[in-house]
């Protein structure tokens, strides 16, 4: 028989929680360093931030 511990199964939640808040802050911040790295080109085009971006969405 498997002894089962209820207080390994609350470890186990956290340690999901704990590297999903990592991937999200990692996710925000490449998405983050995308708009600041795109923003010169767009200002110098004289183009919304939506245009801008459907162009660039569009064009892949």
């Amino acid at each position: 028989m498997v002894d089962f511990d209820p207080t390994t199964l609350g470890y186990f939640i956290y340690a999901v929680f704990a590297v999903a808040a990592i991937g999200a802050v990692v996710g925000l911040g490449a998405v983050a360093e995308f708009v600041v790295s795109n923003r010169r080109t767009r200002v110098a085009r004289h183009q919304s931030v939506r245009a801008y971006y459907r162009g660039l969405a569009l064009s892949h």
